[in-house]
């Protein structure tokens, strides 16, 4: 407990000394005496003050005390002399005199007096302390809640620290204050803001991040760290920076953005300096202010970033990018969309994305949307699928469509992909007539080249073997066998020819091709091949017809070639709605998923169903195997080989 310092002025040597003894006795105090008149401006106030003077004097020097800083808290006490009239005695009370002390009382009564003296002045010491503390939080609380006012209101963050070192050393009572933050590469710490440091040293000086200082200890505690003086401490040594500046007590926390160090704020006096509990709660409410507007400002920083960098991939895009809300509505219509459906952003900007679709998605969009919405089934979000996109002047085109989802808060948002499919239609159609066009006249050539000079061959073969046989030459045998062997091969090549010319047209003409394809199959490569029909199946156009005995070629050669079939079945059968072919095999089967670069022969496969406005699908069988499944509509007419107006296998949606 600190003791009551009291000053008795203006008694007799002999009379200040009987006090000063009195007063010992009654508590812990320490006692100055001074024979003059108390001064009219005072350096210092003790905590009692005995006054010694006549009435009149005595009442201006009480005026002077309470007059003077700090006069307030001294408890003041004149003593009473042979002078003293009652007149005198109100006109003391009313000075502001706190109590009157008669000291020719006996001892004991004196004694009781003082000690009750020194007691009132300790309470209204602690009193005023305890006041004069309570102002210092208030005013620390004021300053964090004004600290996180200014960044609410989106001040500058180099202001921001700025004005809280500033606000920092005022509410502590130091001489300095400062922000550093950690570097990029984790081994300094720059001076980015401060209060009371010599001009020059905002953002250029460096303090090493290491443990050898206040603020790289601080930083590598995690925590507070307090020096009362740096004469004494010994975990680190008093940096440069601060012994430039005469510091000798400080109080430091690390700010923490994110979970991860950001920096240190400080603050530093020129004394040694006892720091509360109190001090360093403010100074971490402080850092947690900076911490949150640190954040934020990264966040929006990074958030501009972000969006700079997407609209930029958004703009420069080469596919076609929209944005959609539940409703439809579209939000976002990039420059490759624009050039790709004809219209401006600002046209199609809140209108339903339905505007790009054909009759008859267009009327179902709405629909599909809802369905997802309620029921969570997916038909087209998260995969892509080629659709039907219909552009300003009313044309339509094939389009390779991703749709992806982001769940907001408060609502969803649809972002499509568009790749223009038309020249990828438009090389597949070429591709196709050109590998028509070779089968087409490798067969010709097989028929009417190798055919005719194989059959030319037999028939002087078989002539020779007559004359010989004729003489009774018994080369003649061998000269039979060597034309059967002539036969045979012609046979192969025109049975090949058959299968490279296009199917005639017949009413059972697919069914008889698909019949001798099989048994081709299984005379060249000597595995069981069979042909199944439940029913005659008809098809009177030789394009159908064609574009299924194409698809059903390809499936057998994969079979054979890649998957190492040993028997494989050929279908075909009809419903009340579509042609169905199936090829199935016994081989290794395809892999779970398709490479993207998957061969040409599958892609035309797939290309052809959707010329006859059907679907064709791949998959891998139960029972080992694959099977390859062609859907074309009975009512269906056969779709025109440009490529613009192939239709999709499904419709629309997101």
């Amino acid at each position: 407990m600190t003791p009551v310092q009291v000053g008795i002025w203006g008694a007799s040597r002999s009379v200040g000394q009987r006090l000063s003894r009195l007063l010992h006795e009654a508590g812990d105090v320490t006692v100055s005496l001074h024979p003059g008149t108390f001064p009219s401006a005072p350096e210092t106030l003790p905590h009692l003050l005995i006054l010694f003077g006549y009435p009149e004097s005595l009442r201006e020097q009480v005026e002077a005390v309470r007059a003077s800083a700090g006069g307030e808290q001294v408890v003041l006490v004149a003593a009473l002399s042979d002078r003293t009239t009652p007149e005198s005695l109100e006109g003391l009370l009313r000075s502001g005199v706190d109590d009157l002390l008669d000291v020719g009382a006996p001892p004991p009564l004196l004694r009781a007096r003082l000690r009750l003296l020194v007691r009132r002045a300790r309470a209204r010491r602690r009193r005023w302390d305890i006041e004069r503390e309570l102002q210092v939080r208030v005013g620390q609380q004021a300053v964090v809640a004004e600290l996180g006012r200014r960044a609410l209101a989106n001040m500058p963050l180099p202001l921001l620290l700025e004005y809280a070192t500033e606000r920092v050393a005022a509410a502590l009572g130091v001489e300095l204050a400062k922000v550093l933050r950690l570097l990029p590469d984790g081994r300094e710490l720059l001076l980015v803001a401060g209060y009371g440091w010599q001009d020059g040293l905002v953002g250029t000086f460096r303090v090493p991040a290491g443990t050898d200082s206040q603020a790289g200890y601080t930083l590598r505690a995690g925590g507070p760290v307090v020096v009362e003086d740096f004469a004494r401490e010994s975990r680190f040594a008093c940096p440069e920076l601060l012994r430039r500046h005469g510091v000798q007590a400080g109080l430091s926390v690390p700010i923490f953005v994110g979970g991860h160090s950001w920096g240190v704020l400080g603050a530093h006096t020129c004394r040694p300096r006892t720091f509360s509990h109190d001090d360093v709660h403010f100074l971490q409410a402080v850092a947690h202010v900076l911490a949150t507007a640190i954040e934020r400002r990264e966040r929006e920083e990074a958030l501009r970033e972000s969006e700079a960098r997407y609209r930029a991939i958004v703009e420069t895009a080469v596919d076609a990018i929209i944005t959609i809300d539940e409703t439809g509505r579209i939000l976002l219509f990039n420059p490759a969309a624009e050039r790709l459906f004809g219209y401006r952003a600002e046209e199609v900007i809140g209108r339903n994305i339905s505007i790009l679709m054909p009759s008859p998605y267009r009327e179902q969009h709405d629909r599909y949307i809802r369905n997802y919405l309620e029921t969570g089934r997916r038909r087209i979000i998260g995969r892509g699928r080629e659709v039907t996109g219909l552009r300003k002047d009313g044309t339509t085109f094939p389009m390779y469509l991703a749709v992806s989802e982001v769940r907001l808060p408060d609502r969803r948002l649809f972002t499509g992909i568009v790749r223009d499919l038309s020249e990828t239609r438009r090389l597949e159609q070429e591709i196709l007539r050109i590998s028509d066009e070779e089968r087409r006249s490798i067969g010709q050539d097989l028929h009417d080249g190798l055919g005719q000079m194989l059959t030319g061959m037999a028939l002087i073969s078989q002539s020779l073997a007559r004359r010989l046989a004729a003489q009774g030459r018994p080369e003649a045998r061998e000269l039979e066998e060597l034309t059967e062997l002539i036969r045979q091969a012609d046979r192969q090549a025109r049975t090949l020819a058959r299968g490279l010319i296009p199917v005639e047209l017949e009413a059972n003409g697919l069914q008889a091709a698909l019949y001798r394809l099989t048994r081709q199959t299984e005379e060249l490569f000597g595995i069981r091949c069979r042909f199944e029909a439940e029913k005659d199946v008809p098809v009177a156009d030789n394009m159908v017809a064609t574009h299924l005995y194409r698809i059903a070629q390809e499936a057998l050669n994969n079979a054979v070639r890649h998957g190492r079939a040993q028997t494989i079945t050929v279908t075909l059968a009809a419903d009340d709605e579509a042609l169905h072919l199936w090829v199935r095999d016994d081989g290794v089967g395809i892999p779970e998923k398709l490479p993207e670069t998957s061969g040409m022969g599958l892609r035309i496969m797939h290309y052809r169903a959707r010329l006859l406005g059907g679907h064709l699908e791949v998959r891998r069988r139960k029972e080992g195997g694959t099977e390859v499944h062609a859907a074309v509509p009975l009512t269906g007419r056969v779709l025109p080989a440009d490529a613009s107006q192939v239709l999709p296998e499904t419709e629309v949606i997101p």
